[in-house]
């Protein structure tokens, strides 16, 4: 009881809630006792809410890469081979044919956009402003869970020295009630002042069950946000819970505010949300611009149709060319067969090799007024994105004014606690003497020890709320959580 009493008392010293981690074995996890960094790491670890963040910030640095390569030139291949019969056009001499013919092409295409409206690059500015927002938002989702993680220790390490103090009181109770009897036996005491003491006693013992109740619930929200299976053998550490310092209380809302403003991610992402919305209205002014790229290709093609000399023509023999002589003879000429065969694969790829090399330019002229939309839709965002930056900032100046307004009431609160406690607790010890001396009744003494142990618990309480209070000012003022 003393040592609780001096624990109260202290008001100044820096909130340090250190713990030597559990050291590595093969002990079950029956046996594992947390500190508050390890469920801390553990909440961010497992948290639903971190996952599905950490995939957005992931597809937010592929959207990167990937509008980072699209200013790089784009090459494709491409090849097709068709049969043909009946009549038909050899792809390659442009002459009717009847033969069945086999015909394939080969090609590669390259095109290179050299100005669009710097609509690419200012795509890829986007991007990475989207990244480093998407990591902000990641940062204060971590934030919100270790801070959630802080208050749900804290209230664990409340209820169980709530239930330490019902505990002391439940013991102290058993042995004012064997006193009571002792002195009752005796005759020094009334069978109602024993009877008093038993109903005390009862009373205590149910506030046990309704402190353990309460300590239950308060590991079991812990392990909730830790996402944890099961409560059963869940234990935390026992760190020291000293009073923060309140250095930060000798600071205005304003100076907290300012630092604030310096390192909390959420104002960091809604800047960079502005930073986006602004390039992509520069993109949206981009469709006005003309639009210069280079193309070129490289192709070839084989056709089963595609013939070639084999030899030296072979005289054949003379035939009528359908002419006469003055003197009445046919006029002959000689007839040869020259050889063909088909012309090999690689020889029509050299023979059909096509290069071609260009540029194309494109000018906006109408388009449906869809460019002009878009630029306005554009600046309405950026309007909306900076509207939602102040709204950010809105709130965080006025949840560290709140902060500032609780710890401070906080500080009171628990100054007027402590004060009331030392007279409960001075009132307590007047009451049992002059109980155990006969001197006053069962009811006054009953009294006194309720007060005695409410005064306790609003003292417990009171500490730990200042301690979350102060702690997320702190947090606010640019100093890390310390565990």
């Amino acid at each position: 009881m003393n040592t609780l009493f001096s624990t109260l008392k202290r008001r100044t010293g820096i909130f340090v809630l250190t713990v030597a981690l559990l050291s590595s074995g093969t002990g079950a996890y029956a046996q594992k006792v947390w500190t508050l960094k390890e469920c801390v790491d553990y909440a961010l670890q497992n948290n639903i809410s971190v996952k599905q963040q950490y995939l957005n910030t992931e597809l937010a640095k592929i959207n990167t890469d990937a509008n980072f390569y699209t200013m790089f030139p784009s090459l494709n291949g491409s090849g097709s081979t068709s049969y043909n019969w009946g009549r038909s056009v050899d792809p390659f001499t442009y002459q009717f044919t009847t033969e069945e013919i086999r015909s394939s092409n080969l090609s590669l295409n390259t095109n290179l956009i050299l100005f669009n409206g710097f609509q690419l690059q200012n795509t890829l500015r986007q991007s990475k402003l989207d990244y480093l927002s998407s990591k902000s938002d990641l940062q204060k989702i971590q934030n919100d869970i270790a801070l959630n993680v802080v208050s749900a220790y804290l209230q664990v390490l409340y209820a169980r020295e709530q239930l330490s103090v019902i505990n002391a009181r439940v013991e102290e109770s058993k042995k004012q009630r064997d006193r009571t009897k002792l002195m009752a036996d005796a005759g020094t005491m009334t069978r109602g002042n024993l009877l008093d003491a038993e109903a005390q006693l009862t009373t205590e013992e149910l506030n046990k069950i309704t402190a353990d109740n309460s300590f239950s619930t308060a590991k079991l929200n812990l392990m909730q946000l830790m996402e944890l299976d099961s409560v059963q053998d869940f234990a935390i550490d026992k760190p020291t819970a000293d009073l923060p310092a309140i250095a930060v209380l000798g600071q205005t809302p304003e100076q907290i505010y300012e630092a604030a403003l310096a390192q909390l991610p959420e104002v960091k992402s809604a800047v960079l949300r502005i930073q986006s919305s602004e390039k992509a209205l520069e993109i949206a002014r981009g469709s006005y611009m003309p639009r210069l790229s280079m193309f070129g290709s490289y192709s070839s093609g084989y056709s089963s149709a595609s013939q070639q000399i084999a030899g030296s023509p072979v005289y054949q023999g003379l035939q009528p060319t359908g002419a006469v002589t003055s003197g009445g003879d046919a006029v002959l000429t000689p007839v040869y067969y020259t050889p063909t065969e088909r012309t090999p694969w690689g020889t029509q790829l050299d023979n059909n090799l096509t290069r071609a090399l260009g540029l194309s330019l494109s000018v906006p002229i109408f388009n449906g007024f869809s460019s002009r939309y878009n630029v306005a839709r554009a600046k309405i965002n950026v309007l909306n994105a900076k509207y939602s930056s102040d709204l950010t900032k809105n709130q965080l100046y006025k949840s560290i004014q709140q902060a500032y307004v609780d710890a401070s009431a906080g500080q009171k609160k628990m100054e007027a606690t402590d004060k009331s406690l030392q007279a409960l607790q001075e009132a307590y010890d007047y009451a049992e003497k002059r109980y155990n001396a006969g001197l006053t009744s069962s009811l006054e003494f009953l009294t006194s020890t309720n007060n005695l142990t409410k005064g306790k618990i609003d003292a417990l309480q009171a500490k730990y709320d200042f301690i979350f209070k102060v702690k997320i000012l702190d947090f606010y003022a640019g100093n890390p959580l310390v565990f």
